[in-house]
């Protein structure tokens, strides 16, 4: 998964190449247009001081005064050359030397302009810019060609090519280093949040303080809507957990009026009766509890140990005195699961081992690597093999298998650990005893 600082790298990475480059090759396009443009202009400048020097003697030989040209057309192989055509009328430069010269023949008027390759010195090919143009002089039509080796100009925009490229990649990354540390300025300014979201998800706080102003104002309306959401959430979980309260008080009576009614009954008939109900109230209360788990929890509920633990273990001394309870946890350790889906959980492996052991009863709670590890032992009966493997398939009802012990407590914890995507294991412990192992993951 792409990340937003990713897509906006290759975004703005993706923008800079598409102006850029266009904009690098506009101006390679210009520099070659205007060196071009100022050779041809030279060239023609050479061509009419060459059209200058021209000269006629008397025997009607045409000559080249070579005084008016400089000397860069009589050095061999200088770079600058011409020619001149005409019927029976053959003049050229001496840096040509031996090397021929273009057989071109232009009308009146007539000019053109071309790249050619030129002399081959060896080591060294050069590029020539010709320019030829058609002219007439004393009822003669001469041709007049001249060059110039463009090849070390050719080089140094070759030089400057690769400059400019060096140049457009140091921008390049320039300005994504610019970007990169803009964005994470930008981003920095999202830390508050995502830590005021890791601080919800473990109970540490039940909102996100949407009002402060100390998100940006483009996240203003998301946090916002998840304050709206989060009171929303609790308040139907609230009333959810009301009205089953209010159910199970209201179910009170109807059960005891059954009550009453049965008892006037034949003493078989009660004992009937008595059953019926007893089985009755029983499922009534198991789908109670379990309608309260499947509901949603309340977020920002965690569970911190060294407060829920204490109350909850000297209730169940109280209620079972013939037992001890013994308790090992990590101190101020808080778990990010719901207090009530935790106590809940914690309570009924307590409740079901008091009721059935004959003494000491140990707890540990042990924070692993990847979530948490609950177990409870006890030294009572302990439960046969068979039987666990069934209680923990899927499908079985714990409340519905035997032996005596693995009823409507272990079945409630069962729910409880798979609503948070966890396990639960039983197994008897040496010589006798049971022990109840519960996994959580992180959430």
């Amino acid at each position: 998964m792409i990340s937003v600082q990713q897509q906006l790298h290759r975004q703005w990475l993706l923008t800079l190449l598409v102006i850029l480059l266009p904009l690098l090759l506009l101006a390679d396009f210009g520099v070659r247009e205007m060196t071009s443009h100022y050779i041809l202009d030279r060239l023609d400048q050479d061509a009419e001081s060459l059209i200058s020097a021209m000269n006629e003697d008397d025997q009607g030989v045409w000559h080249i005064d070579y005084d008016r040209l400089g000397s860069l057309y009589q050095r061999v192989y200088s770079g600058h050359y011409f020619a001149i055509h005409a019927d029976g009328i053959d003049l050229h430069s001496r840096s040509l030397w031996d090397h021929p010269a273009p057989d071109i023949h232009l009308g009146e008027g007539e000019a053109r302009h071309w790249q050619q390759p030129g002399v081959d010195r060896g080591n060294h090919q050069e590029a020539w810019l010709s320019y030829a143009q058609g002219i007439r002089i004393n009822d003669h039509t001469f041709t007049v060609w001249v060059a110039e080796d463009i090849s070390p100009l050719k080089s140094l925009l070759q030089q400057y090519r690769i400059i400019a490229l060096a140049l457009l990649s140091g921008a390049m990354l320039a300005l994504l280093l610019l970007q990169r540390r803009q964005l994470r300025s930008a981003f920095s300014r999202l830390q508050p949040l995502q830590q005021q979201l890791r601080e919800l998800r473990f109970g540490e706080r039940n909102s996100l303080n949407s009002g402060v102003d100390d998100l940006p104002q483009e996240v203003q309306p998301l946090a916002e809507e998840i304050d709206r959401l989060l009171i929303l959430l609790q308040e139907r979980v609230s009333r959810s957990r009301n009205a089953l309260g209010n159910l199970a008080h209201e179910m009170k009576r109807p059960l005891q009026q059954l009550q009453l009614m049965a008892e006037q009954l034949s003493p078989q008939q009660q004992q009937q009766q008595r059953d019926i109900l007893q089985r009755l109230q029983t499922l009534i209360q198991r789908e109670l509890k379990r309608a309260r788990i499947v509901g949603l929890s309340s977020p920002g509920r965690q569970t911190r140990l060294d407060e829920e633990l204490p109350p909850l273990i000297q209730i169940l001394r109280q209620l079972y005195p013939q037992t001890q309870i013994y308790s090992d946890y990590p101190p101020g350790e808080v778990m990010p699961q719901d207090r009530d889906d935790m106590l809940e959980l914690l309570g009924n492996l307590l409740d079901n081992a008091c009721k059935y052991a004959a003494g000491d009863i140990h707890l540990s709670i042990a924070r692993k690597d990847n979530g948490w590890q609950l177990e409870v032992s006890d030294n009572g009966p302990g439960i046969d093999g068979c039987h666990q493997k069934r209680l923990l398939q899927r499908g079985e009802r714990l409340d519905e298998q035997g032996p005596d012990g693995s009823g409507l407590g272990l079945a409630i914890a069962q729910d409880i650990v798979k609503s948070y995507g966890g396990e639960m294991q039983l197994n008897n412990r040496e010589p006798r005893g049971l022990r109840v192992t519960v996994f959580l993951p992180q959430l």
